[in-house]
């Protein structure tokens, strides 16, 4: 694990302390970096399957027989 040195948000880590329920500083921070990485990785999967099934109704969909309605 790396060791770093920064200045945090005094108000922001209050809250993730309480959100976290934990009066260890360390602790609210790196919870909070895992939520944060791990909802950016939900939302990542969640397009990649959004991007496939679009990709799938459109391969379905024939241009020519709408075309008319544009």
């Amino acid at each position: 694990m790396a060791k770093t040195v920064i200045d945090l948000d005094e108000q922001a880590l209050a809250l993730a302390m309480a959100h976290y329920g934990t009066a260890v500083k360390k602790e609210a921070v790196n919870r909070a970096l895992r939520d944060a990485a791990g909802r950016r990785e939900q939302e990542t999967e969640d397009l990649a399957d959004w991007i496939q099934e679009v990709g799938k109704r459109l391969a379905e969909v024939d241009p020519r027989t709408n075309a008319w309605r544009q």
